[in-house]
């Protein structure tokens, strides 16, 4: 290879390379306007769900065919769990979220938001592990692309004025969530 193709070729893999990390990680605009969207080059682009910033809205439908919008929510705190099936921590995790909502809390809401699995697959996973709080579908992922979930569980704690407060990835243990809420001033 002449000097020159190797120059281009180099120059061709580092742009690739930094369009691949932007494409990946998104771009994060931060802030918090009420509106959720920024204005960048004619492109109205949701607002990052980050903590600190206000939580995009979205509505989506449970198992039971309900419609839910987390805008809805606003006076309560909301535990927002992304999760698959096939996720082995997202099972671990499960029984702890529905003794957390079988305890009768009226302060704080339970979502475990699926990626794109079907439903009668999802239906499967309620049953086996007897869950009663709502199971959200994402067809799509596109709710999990909007809180740029890039690993399940990935798990949302959403204040009562609609601020994420806390982005815990990973298994959430039930002494860090406790934490988290207790943050918040919601302990049992």
């Amino acid at each position: 290879m002449k000097r020159t193709e190797i120059i281009i070729l180099a120059a061709g893999l580092l742009i690739g390379a930094g369009l691949a990390v932007i494409f990946y990680y998104g771009f994060d605009l931060g802030g918090s306007d009420a509106d959720q969207s920024d204005l960048i080059e004619g492109v109205n682009l949701p607002v990052s769900a980050s903590v600190g910033a206000s939580a995009p809205d979205f509505e989506l439908q449970t198992l039971n065919n309900e419609l839910l919008s987390l805008s809805e929510m606003r006076g309560k705190i909301v535990v927002l769990n992304f999760w698959a099936t096939w996720c082995e921590p997202c099972k671990i995790e499960m029984p702890f979220f529905e003794d957390l909502h079988s305890s009768g809390r009226t302060d704080l809401d339970i979502w475990a938001i699926n990626f794109d699995e079907p439903p009668q697959q999802v239906q499967n996973f309620v049953e086996e592990y007897k869950l009663s709080f709502p199971i959200l579908l994402d067809p799509g992922g596109v709710v999990q692309d909007l809180y740029r979930v890039r690993g399940y569980p990935t798990t949302y704690v959403v204040d009562e004025d609609g601020i994420i407060r806390f982005h815990h990835i990973g298994l959430i243990t039930e002494e860090q969530l406790g934490h988290y809420l207790g943050q918040l001033g919601a302990v049992e």
